[in-house]
C-alpha cells in the first residue's frame, strides 16, 4: 500500500502533522482530527522537563535485568503458543512487534529485517522504556494509560523520530481478574496503515492473555474494588450492590473489627440512613459469606484479599510492576464513604506521581494503613 495509492492517508497525515504543529506553536488543536487522547498526552509530554521532542532514542535498561525479568514473566509461557503466528504476520507484513509489561519495558520484540537495524538504534528493542513517561506519546504508553486498544498514527507520536510510524496497541488483560500483564504492539510505515491493524493486535493480545497461568484464589474472600469491582467468595462469583461491595472494603480496611455505629459512621457520615438499614445489609451479606461475618463487633471471619490493599502495599514495598498488574481505575469513584475517599486520592495521586520508573519514592501512608496494616 503506497500513500499514492491511497491519498486519504496522506491527507490524514498532513492534517495531524498540522495539530501537532499548532500544539507546539501554543495554538488551538482540533482534538477531532485525532484519535482519542493523543492531545491530552501531548499535554502531559510537553510537560514533562527531561523530554526533548528531538530526541532519537528510548531510555534503555540493562540486559541482563531484562533477561532476568523476562526469563520470569508468566508473558513468556503464554506467548509460547502465539509467537510462531505473530512472526508469521511480521514477516509477511515488514511489521515491528514487542511486548511490554506494565511498566512500559519492552520484554520482547520482533522485526522484519530490513527495519531491524533502525529499530535497534531507537531503542525499540528488550529493555527499552516506551511509556508515556520516558518517551511520550505512544501506543505503548497509550495503551496502558486507558487500558484499552489504541491507534497512534504519525505525527500523533509526541518524538519526532516515530513520526514515520503508524502503532497499534492493545493491553494483556487476564480474562478472571482482570489484571493487566502487558500491552502487545504491531507497527509499521504510516503509508501501510489500515483499520484492521489495532484488530489484529487485539485479536493476538486475547490469545496471550488466554494462555496466562490460571488464576488461583488468593485467599477465601477476594476484593477488586479497583476499577469494575469484582467480588469472589471460594472461588465463586457474588452479585453484590454497590453498598454490599463498600461495606467489604471498610471491613477488609479494619481487619479488628467495627461497632455497627462506627461502620455506621464511615459509610454515610452525616447522611439520613438508620442503623437497622445498615445492620439489614449486614444479615444479608452474612448469609451471602456463609457466616464469616461476626455480629456487634463486625469482622470478616475468612481470609481476605483486596486488590487495593495488595497494591498499596505493593507501592510501599517499591514494586511498581506488581502496582500497575493490579491498578485498574480508581477505588470505588462513586463511593462517598470517608475512608474509601482517602484511599482513593491517595493510591490515585501516588500511582500518577510515583508509579512510574526512576521516580519511586515512598507513598504516604494513609491515616488508615497506619493504624491498621503498617
Amino acid at each position: 500500500m503506497s500513500a499514492k495509492r491511497h491519498p486519504e492517508l496522506s491527507l490524514r497525515q498532513r492534517q495531524v502533522a498540522a495539530q501537532k504543529e499548532r500544539f507546539l506553536t501554543g495554538q488551538t488543536v482540533d482534538t477531532s482530527l485525532l484519535h482519542p487522547g493523543i492531545a491530552e498526552s501531548w499535554l502531559r509530554s510537553a510537560n514533562l522537563h527531561h523530554l526533548r521532542i528531538e530526541q532519537d532514542y528510548a531510555p534503555r535498561e540493562d540486559e541482563y535485568d531484562v533477561w532476568q525479568r523476562w526469563a520470569a514473566s508468566p508473558l513468556r509461557q503464554a506467548m509460547t503458543p502465539v509467537v510462531e503466528r505473530i512472526k508469521q504476520m511480521v514477516n509477511d507484513g515488514g511489521l515491528v512487534a514487542t511486548l511490554a509489561d506494565p511498566l512500559g519495558r519492552l520484554l520482547w520484540t520482533y522485526a522484519s529485517e530490513p527495519i531491524r537495524a533502525s529499530l535497534e538504534r531507537c531503542n525499540a528493542a528488550p529493555g527499552g522504556r516506551w511509556d508515556e513517561q520516558s518517551v511520550g506519546t505512544t501506543s505503548v504508553g497509550h495503551a496502558l494509560n486507558l487500558r484499552r486498544p489504541v491507534t497512534v498514527f504519525a505525527d500523533e507520536h509526541y518524538l519526532s523520530l516515530l513520526k514515520e510510524w503508524v502503532c497499534y496497541s492493545a493491553p494483556i488483560l487476564h480474562p478472571q481478574s482482570g489484571e493487566l500483564y502487558g500491552v502487545l504492539n504491531v507497527g509499521t510505515v504510516w503509508e501501510r496503515h489500515t483499520a484492521v491493524g489495532e484488530i489484529a493486535a487485539v485479536s493476538m493480545a486475547q490469545d496471550i492473555a488466554r494462555h496466562l497461568p490460571l488464576h488461583l484464589p488468593q485467599a477465601e474472600l477476594e476484593i477488586r474494588a479497583l476499577g469494575q469491582p469484582q467480588v469472589r467468595f471460594r472461588g465463586q462469583s457474588l452479585h453484590l450492590t454497590p453498598r454490599m461491595v463498600e461495606i467489604l472494603c471498610i471491613l477488609a480496611l479494619n481487619p479488628a473489627g467495627l461497632t455497627l455505629e462506627a461502620c455506621h459512621a464511615i459509610l454515610y457520615g452525616d447522611g439520613q440512613v438508620s442503623v437497622s438499614t445498615l445492620k439489614a445489609e449486614f444479615s444479608h451479606l452474612r448469609t451471602l459469606l456463609d457466616g464469616c461475618i461476626s455480629s456487634r463487633v463486625y469482622r470478616l471471619l475468612a481470609t481476605v484479599w483486596a486488590d487495593f490493599i495488595e497494591l498499596w502495599t505493593a507501592l510501599r514495598q517499591h514494586k511498581p510492576e506488581d502496582a500497575h498488574r493490579l491498578y485498574r481505575g480508581e477505588l470505588l469513584p462513586d463511593s462517598t464513604s470517608s475512608e474509601i475517599g482517602e484511599w482513593r486520592t491517595c493510591i490515585a495521586v501516588t500511582m500518577a506521581k510515583y508509579g512510574r520508573p526512576g521516580i519511586f519514592p515512598d507513598p504516604p501512608l494513609t491515616p488508615c494503613f497506619r493504624k491498621n496494616f503498617a
